[in-house]
């Protein structure tokens, strides 16, 4: 530490707004999907090994305020999705029957969704697509999150949920029914 040296401190008295993104405009349902990607690229994803158990899974995930993350296993390929609403669901229970394992014995590979089981976008697609697009997409799955694929790469490019594109819209959104039509899309960010 000898080759560090303290930094000059700043009094705070007339320091009164905090920095924020810019933004030059409010992203709607017709504005690039892009804009409500994770990409892995530029953010590390978050992920988790598939023996870790499941109790430890949960601790993980309510101390880093984290609702989902991608499993992988010992040589870190993508084996597929846990949420914290699967850890806390009845798919533990079903999981502990069907293993004849107890509870504190069950992994998160016992109760995650495996890459065959989930929907998964491709880049290119993304490219084109709109927000709008993107919350038909998970409407019509019942999803909260829809992977971003790089066939080119085969690899998992990021992800974008629920969650993101309510927050970049400024306004709820609701996945849980499927909807029919565009409008009730629209009806349900509205709602």
């Amino acid at each position: 530490m000898n080759h560090y040296h303290k930094l000059a401190t700043t009094a705070l008295a007339n320091i009164k707004s905090i920095d924020r993104p810019h933004q030059d405009e409010q992203l709607t349902l017709d504005s690039p999907a892009k804009e409500v990607l994770t990409d892995f690229r530029l953010r590390t994803p978050l992920m988790i090994e598939q023996s870790t158990p499941i109790n430890d899974a949960i601790e993980m995930m309510n101390r880093s305020h984290v609702k989902q993350k991608l499993v992988i296993d010992a040589a870190e390929s993508f084996c597929g999705v846990i949420t914290l609403a699967d850890l806390m669901s009845v798919k533990v229970a079903r999981a502990s029957e069907a293993t004849g394992l107890t509870r504190k014995d069950l992994t998160v590979a016992n109760v995650m969704t495996g890459r065959s089981s989930l929907h998964a976008i491709d880049i290119k697609a993304l490219r084109s697509a709109k927000i709008g697009d993107i919350l038909t997409t998970l409407k019509s799955f019942g999803d909260q999150h829809v992977l971003v694929i790089d066939l080119e790469t085969d690899s998992v490019r990021g992800i974008i949920s629920v969650t993101d594109i309510a927050r970049a819209l400024h306004d709820p959104v609701n996945i849980n029914a499927r909807a029919n039509s565009f409008a009730e899309i629209v009806s349900a960010v509205r709602e």
